[in-house]
């Protein structure tokens, strides 16, 4: 142990023994292991104690009536352990004092075979999240849980379940089920993909969302009231970030459903922040004087997001000196590893902010250019080519292929804000994937539905469109849960087909392309197969939507590359199939 780590420790075990219920909820401390008392991040939790103990030792407490209209989430499960949270509303107004409650872990969904216990404290500190881990549970097992008030007054929230993931060694492990999720805009649609998904409870293990959670813009004229954001304003300050989540929270009951129904997986894009972020600002925030948003620079916007959103997740802390990171892995015994990357907040040099396409194209091929830091690279690079699992996954936010698109003077070209503004850090992921088999990239961020063979750019003219030769890796990219189509607003379902048809045929190793329909996809893992199947919403302006299979895209144990004939040599139902419509150039 370090020296370092020693005195993060010793801390850290003063704090739990002095104060136990305040230290146990998770949300006081920062998001870093390493900066345990970081002043931005964290609370000091001593202070907050010292304010609410009694003349006689005790914790002062709130005892009245409670609600839960926030529901419960589960997330970041490990073999042993995953991470509660709720956020319970104080009954007729506010209160000054801490808000405690009993959170329960057990076998059956009635709460009556218990395994694990504890009492955690809220306040308005933290905007009354609680985050707690649960601890000493069995490896492949469904648990559910609940919280409940300690006063005099019982309340419970609702009970919600989640699966504990199998050991890193286990060789047993047969299937692994992901609902893949991004782009979810509450304004612009009701959220049916996670109505639909979250009725699969056993046909799916874990909700993955690979960004765009929330959107930081301002209220949307035209909108459902009950889909408004609030507040209504472009959010920068903290509390702004807090009621945005809170607002996605308490108006969308869907949502409520999946958080409750499974364990989550999460990682953030730009909108968690703002849009189009890099390390010094975003399209419309940098820390100039004129660059302030609500008198925010954005360094400290950044932060006001990063802690919110921490707060308002169930997700783990990382034991880091970054302290801003959130990448991570999950091991799901030999059969995968999941690595969660950020691609859009940690080290990003300038992106595209619409008013310097031109510059940030001719910088991109730049080897100084970084599209994360030095450090993230290096960590998932070594998690890729060190993996011993069956399939390699790396869960990260924007386009990884280099796709040409139509833009507004006819003209093709790359998207800068993506991997293809980063053609440095491109180059060394596609040179680490070239070394393993099996390496699937998940993506998101582009309002539209995806499926590549990944071929580098020194070889796509060897490629072969028709075999998937020369393809190093698959990438499956979803369309948004409800925000709007890149393809363009209130097209016909001919001319989003028509779009569709122009893409593949422009771009040799895009092999489905769809963009009208709002909806997530479904990556089963298995030892000889991996499987995405990909899920429309037939019409997202309506609550109780039905879905329909677009497509089905496979890719057989070692062959990189997707397995032909594509969707089994059947027409998809939207969009378009390269082996179907050809590859023009």
């Amino acid at each position: 142990m370090t020296l370092l780590s020693f005195v993060v420790a010793l801390l850290l075990l003063q704090c739990a023994a002095a104060y136990p219920e305040l230290f146990n909820n998770l949300a006081y401390r920062s998001p870093s292991l390493r900066f345990p008392t970081d002043s931005v991040l964290a609370h000091d939790v001593g202070a907050l104690a010292r304010r609410h103990t009694k003349r006689d030792g005790s914790t002062a407490r709130y005892e009245g009536g409670l609600y839960f209209p926030y529901g419960i989430a589960s997330g970041d499960p490990l073999a042993d352990s995953a991470i509660l949270w709720t956020h319970p509303v104080v009954a007729g107004g506010n209160t000054s004092l801490p808000v405690c409650l009993q959170y329960q872990t057990a076998k059956d969904d009635k709460i009556t075979q218990v395994v694990d216990t504890g009492l955690a404290c809220t306040t308005s500190d933290v905007d009354y999240s609680l985050k707690v881990e649960t601890k000493n549970l069995k490896a492949k097992t469904r648990y559910y849980y609940r919280f409940s008030t300690v006063g005099k007054n019982s309340t419970s929230s609702p009970v919600g379940s989640f699966k504990t993931m199998p050991r890193p060694d286990d060789a047993t492990v047969d299937k692994l089920t992901l609902a893949v999720f991004s782009c979810s805009n509450l304004p612009y649609g009701f959220f049916n993909a996670y109505r639909k998904a979250s009725a699969r409870t056993n046909e799916v293990d874990y909700f993955t969302h690979v960004g765009d959670w929330i959107y930081e813009g301002k209220a949307v004229k035209g909108a459902l009231e009950e889909r408004q954001f609030e507040p209504r304003i472009e959010i920068a300050h903290l509390d702004e970030y807090r009621q945005r989540h809170a607002a996605y929270r308490g108006k969308d009951e869907n949502l409520r459903a999946m958080l409750q129904n499974y364990a989550a997986l999460t990682v953030w894009d730009d909108h968690e922040v703002a849009d189009n972020t890099y390390k010094d600002g975003s399209a419309d925030s940098n820390n100039t004087k004129a660059g302030y948003v609500n008198g925010i620079p954005f360094s400290e916007r950044k932060k006001n997001a990063v802690k919110a959103y921490y707060e308002w997740m169930p997700i783990r802390q990382v034991d880091t000196t970054d302290k801003l990171r959130i990448y991570r892995q999950f091991q799901y015994g030999k059969l995968a590893d999941i690595n969660m990357a950020d691609t859009r907040q940690e080290d990003r040099d300038i992106t595209d902010i619409y008013y310097n396409t031109a510059y940030v194209k001719s910088i991109s091929n730049d080897s100084s250019r970084h599209m994360m830091s030095n450090k993230q690279r290096d960590w998932l690079s070594q998690k890729i080519t060190s993996s011993s699992a069956t399939w390699k996954v790396l869960a990260q936010q924007v386009i990884f292929n280099n796709p040409l698109t139509p833009g507004s003077n006819g003209t093709f070209d790359e998207n800068y804000d993506a991997w293809s503004g980063y053609k440095a850090t491109q180059r060394h992921f596609m040179q680490t994937i070239s070394k393993v088999n099996n390496t699937i990239i998940l993506s998101g961020d582009s309002h539209a539905a995806w499926a590549f063979d990944t071929v580098p750019v020194e070889t796509m003219s060897a490629y072969d469109p028709k075999t998937g030769a020369g393809s190093i890796a698959v990438e499956f990219a979803g369309t948004a849960v409800s925000s709007t189509s890149s393809y363009g607003k209130n097209l016909t379902t001919s001319q989003y087909n028509a779009r569709a048809q122009q893409l593949v045929r422009k771009n040799a190793n895009l092999q489905f392309a769809e963009g009208q329909k709002r909806g997530y996809f479904v990556l089963t893992l298995q030892p000889h197969e991996a499987r995405a199947d990909y899920w429309g919403v037939v019409d997202n302006n309506d609550r109780n939507s039905d879905e329909v299979l677009v497509a089905t895209m496979t890719v057989e144990k070692d062959q990189n590359r997707l397995k032909r004939p594509l969707n089994g040599g059947n027409n998809s139902t939207g969009g378009a199939i390269q082996g179907l419509e050809g590859y023009t150039g």
